[in-house]
């Protein structure tokens, strides 16, 4: 039976190759990942928590950002970007188990002086989360919550659409983010005098993180840390 049982894995292994959690490509029937994913690069300590950078890496001149700090495990790049738009996209929502695995580890090295009432996350467009039916942060903030035993707070609302931002310049995300998200009124006595948890999946300029760091504190908030999966590497040339 046994026998029978490893010949049909094969067969099926060859009509329909395995395909790495992370990238997408073609791996050995027992694995789960490939070997290039197995231990994708973290961010070395120690970090600006300004920019999320490693300081190694860090070019960002320390402007004001409405948020205390920020953290990720790893740069956007590579593998890491194919794993993201597989989570956001493809429904692999299961990839949130080791994402979040590694923001928590996280946060408990760069925010282990800080005691966080709640956890809150970036919020989607109604009709993009409702045709999505999902909102990849929301996965994130909740099984990062659980780890902390803390209580996930959808708190935020996005009240304007801003189209599609990853191939904006700074400046221009910047003026397309503003006013685009508020507090919706049920939450606001939730927010204030709070430490919120604020849960992206990527920080690229941090204009989105920045908004709605900004809307907490304008409602209350007496500090907002945020954490993502990963950052935009702008290395030093």
């Amino acid at each position: 039976m046994n026998v029978l049982k490893n010949a049909l894995k094969k067969i099926s292994y060859v009509l329909f190759p395995k395909r790495c959690e992370l990238c997408g490509q073609i791996i050995e029937i027992d694995d789960s990942v490939c070997e290039d994913c197995k231990n994708p690069p973290l961010i070395k300590p120690p970090l600006c928590t300004h920019c999320g950078a490693a300081k190694d890496d860090c070019i960002c001149k320390k402007h004001k950002n409405e948020y205390k700090k920020i953290v990720a495990p790893y740069y956007y790049k590579d593998s890491i970007v194919t794993a993201i738009h597989r989570f956001k996209n493809s429904d692999m929502t299961f990839l949130a188990e080791r994402f979040s695995k590694d923001i928590c580890k996280y946060i408990e090295e760069n925010c282990s002086d800080i005691t966080f009432d709640f956890v809150t996350f970036v919020p989607l467009r109604y009709l993009k989360e409702k045709r999505r039916g999902y909102n990849q942060s929301e996965i994130l903030a909740k099984r990062i919550a659980d780890y902390f035993d803390l209580e996930v707070v959808a708190c935020l609302k996005k009240v304007r659409y801003t189209g599609v931002q990853h191939k904006k310049s700074a400046s221009k995300r910047r003026a397309d983010i503003f006013g685009a998200y508020d507090v919706d009124k049920k939450y606001i006595g939730n927010v204030e005098g709070k430490t919120i948890l604020l849960i992206d999946d990527v920080k690229t300029t941090g204009s989105t993180l920045n908004e709605c760091a900004k809307m907490l504190k304008i409602y209350g908030a007496d500090l907002v840390c945020c954490a993502s999966v990963a950052v935009t590497n702008r290395r030093k040339k």
